[in-house]
């Protein structure tokens, strides 16, 4: 009888939630009147608690009940989440009450969790739980626990009005100096930065930005602190007991520890590298300012891949005038990694993504999710480069990802948005960036050949991995630095008189930047107090699926993209169990059965050719100095040859000082298979396609066949020179003959 009561209130509420009422008051919240009529829910909800309390009650009534309410809960969270995101995507494409709504709605949400949390705690009672009920328990934990959203209401409010307000401010603003005598919007901001080499003119550009972020003593006073209050909310003794507990994996900041102790000798070596390139050999191993590295806050050094290349440097190239002249920024891009994530059988995207997303906005991407099947939509750039080309498979992937967890029937909205920061959501992702510039991905996208890969496979890979060292590298030291100084601040290990300045000071010691002592605070997850733990643990983590696939493989030149197409199962019953599973339960199978828990090794295995090119580039001497780079050999025919198919003819483009600007002008059949139509090489590339593919271990024998074919070839040479000789002298003399008989009968005639 109570079950069924519960189900007519929950029909009942649901239709009055339709028609516009909502419940979203927390008990801390004052009313805007005196007269505030009661919500219908708190009617039913206490008119069911009185009459569970005039009868004697089942632990399977107990259970029926606590299950329709956790239900009815995810539903008013759904309806919820819509809201916000209809106000989100307001705020975010300029609509002129998008932030007040935007904060509104924000506000509310605070509060509406808080109510709810109140609720089910109302109504658990110890026959609730069977101890085999884990989906409702687990339901139930994600519930009570749901993190920031617990601070009693005023100081929610205080927290997403100043991220709010300074995110949107930072978006918006048209005050920033991009270089020129004239103000520009924070898009021209990022596309100027990335192209200025003055170093002064970068100073000025990122403190233009700085101006534009908020104020660091508001921050350190107000909102750093609220960090302390929502740990204490949700049953923690310290930030870093609930960071640990809100990553779901335990000790999580010592394991970060552990593992970035690992990674940062590869760190270093890089950091090494860029002085000695950018300044020269005295500024190795001393801080480089933030700005020198193109970067606002120095957790991206992608802008900086020019500057850095090593001497073979064609893939690169190549690849930078292909995605130019396809222009695969901005939407193309995007379209491309759903090319690739369907190639992996991964799924599908939502073909609505086309039409309701918004291309020409700032980078890098932001997702807006309206907690349903296929609504998720993205604001991005248009730019077009390596990096935005990265970020673009790693953007759609995640919007794949909550697809599936989405459409698996077992997900309800508790189960794939709980408040959790998951490493398997950041790896997958992360490991299909990875994948976009893998050499069998690059040519079925057009932008390099496979055939030109494997002639020099080591070279290749080296800038490859030279180009997501820069992007990943800096991002796990910023997410630990940011986590750590955080954590310093509040365990009151700084002195109150230093905090203010020990931002820049933390960055000085632990990442060896000269940064400033607020650029932090252009960060969302700085500004709305986030942990950052999930994205270092899921950065690690996908080195370690990229790895677990890359072993499987016969060889180095086998099709990767191939083989996880054909054994993905792994990766899809990740994304499926959504948060009904804690992450780190998920990662032996993940890896299939190879390891158990985040390891080191799959991202320093990955880069070693990087490694090893660092080592020999910061301390030349201690090595050999060998350069086994074979150059592209073009076949010359023989006189008179006719060529079997045009498939075969090539083109030679000469070595010119032109500029990328040329791209269009400089177009040559690349010799791919038919399946791409054209591609395109700069002329500052100057590379020769080849016929043969060369295995890299038969580099040295192709040497020596080379030396004995270019002997052969001037041999045939001069027996071709010999043979048109005597061919001459023969028709000479024929010639020769000819007039002598001609004059015979000439002279025969005369005398007739």
């Amino acid at each position: 009888m109570k079950f069924n009561m519960i189900m007519k209130i929950k029909a009942n509420v649901r239709h009055e939630t339709a028609s516009g009422i909502h419940r979203a008051d927390c008990a801390s919240y004052k009313p805007r009147s005196k007269m505030r009529p009661i919500p219908l829910f708190f009617i039913c909800f206490y008119a069911l608690l009185s009459s569970l309390q005039c009868g004697t009650s089942s632990s399977a009534d107990d259970r029926r009940w606590l299950v329709s309410l956790v239900d009815l809960v995810e539903l008013d969270y759904v309806d919820h989440c819509e809201q916000r995101a209809n106000a989100a995507w307001n705020e975010l494409t300029g609509n002129s009450k998008g932030l007040a709504s935007k904060l509104e709605r924000d506000k509310t949400f605070g509060m509406f969790v808080c109510q709810q949390t109140t609720d089910i705690k109302s109504a658990l009672t110890a026959h609730a739980l069977a101890p085999d009920d884990n989906v409702l328990r687990r339901k139930v934990k994600l519930l009570l626990q749901p993190g920031d959203t617990l601070l009693d209401t005023e100081q929610w409010i205080k927290l997403v009005t100043f991220g709010d307000n300074a995110q949107n401010r930072i978006r918006f603003a048209t005050n920033y100096d991009c270089g020129t005598t004239t103000n520009c919007t924070l898009k021209e901001l990022q596309y100027n930065l990335a192209r200025q080499q003055d170093e002064e003119t970068l100073l000025r550009m990122k403190k233009s930005w700085e101006n534009n972020l908020p104020d660091l003593n508001d921050y350190l006073e107000h909102i750093l602190p609220l960090l302390r209050n929502a740990s204490k909310q949700n049953n923690y003794n310290s930030v870093e007991e609930y960071w640990d507990a809100l990553g779901e994996y335990e000790g999580a900041i010592l394991k970060a520890r552990e593992l970035w102790e690992n990674v940062k000798p590869l760190y270093l070596k890089l950091h090494k590298y860029i002085a000695l390139r950018l300044k020269g050999s005295d500024a190795v191993g001393k801080p480089l300012p933030v700005h020198l590295l193109r970067s606002l806050t120095g957790d991206d050094w992608s802008n900086l891949i020019e500057s850095l290349l090593p001497k073979h440097a064609g893939v690169y190239q190549k690849v930078h005038a292909n995605l130019q002249l396809k222009n695969l920024g901005g939407m193309e891009a995007f379209k491309q990694a759903a090319k690739l994530i369907k190639a992996l059988n991964l799924g599908d995207a939502d073909p609505n993504i086309w039409t309701e997303s918004v291309f020409n906005s700032t980078c890098p991407p932001t997702l807006v999710d309206w907690c349903k099947p296929n609504k998720v939509r993205a604001i991005t750039c248009k730019d077009v480069s390596i990096s935005n080309f990265i970020e673009a498979h790693e953007a759609v992937m995640k919007i794949v990802y909550k697809q599936t967890i989405n459409l698996h029937s077992n997900n309800t909205y508790i189960l794939r948005e709980a408040s959790r920061y998951s490493a398997v959501y950041e790896a997958i992702p992360g490991f299909v960036s990875l994948l976009s510039v893998n050499p069998h991905a690059l040519s079925d996208a057009g932008l390099f050949p496979l055939e030109t890969f494997n002639y020099n496979p080591n070279a290749h890979r080296l800038v490859l991995q030279l180009i997501m060292a820069l992007r990943d590298l800096p991002k796990l030291n910023f997410y630990l630095a940011a986590d750590e100084w955080r954590i310093k601040v509040l365990m009151g290990a700084i002195p109150y008189s230093k905090i203010p300045s020990s931002w820049s000071d933390f960055r000085r010691n632990f990442s060896n930047i000269e940064s400033g002592d607020r650029d932090f605070l252009g960060d969302p997850y700085m500004m709305f107090n986030k942990p950052y733990i999930g994205k270092f643990m899921g950065l690690i983590l996908k080195y370690q699926i990229y790895q677990s696939f890359a072993e499987e493989l016969v060889s180095d030149e086998s099709d990767l993209i191939m083989h996880i197409a054909e054994n993905n199962d792994r990766l899809i019953d990740a994304m499926i169990q959504g948060y009904g599973t804690i992450w780190p339960e998920m990662v032996s199978d993940l890896l299939a059965k190879r390891e158990y828990g985040l390891e080191y090794t799959g991202i320093t295995d990955y880069y070693k050719f990087l490694d090893e090119y660092l080592d020999n580039q910061l301390d030349p001497s201690a090595y050999v100095s060998s350069d086994d780079y074979i150059e592209t050999v073009d076949p010359v025919p023989e006189e008179n040859e006719i060529p079997s198919s045009p498939e075969n003819q090539e083109t030679i483009v000469p070595e010119t000082p032109e500029t990328h600007e040329d791209i269009v002008d400089n177009v040559i059949d690349t010799g791919e298979s038919n399946h791409h139509k054209f591609s395109v090489e700069t002329s500052t590339v100057g590379v020769m396609e080849i016929k043969n593919v060369v295995a890299p271990g038969d580099q040295k024998e192709v040497n020596a066949k080379e030396a004995s074919y270019s002997t052969y070839w001037w041999i045939g040479i001069a027996v071709a020179l010999a043979v048109v000789v005597i061919l001459i002298a023969i028709i000479a003399r024929k010639r020769h003959s000819h007039r002598k008989q001609l004059e015979r009968q000439r002279r025969e005639n005369t005398h007739a």
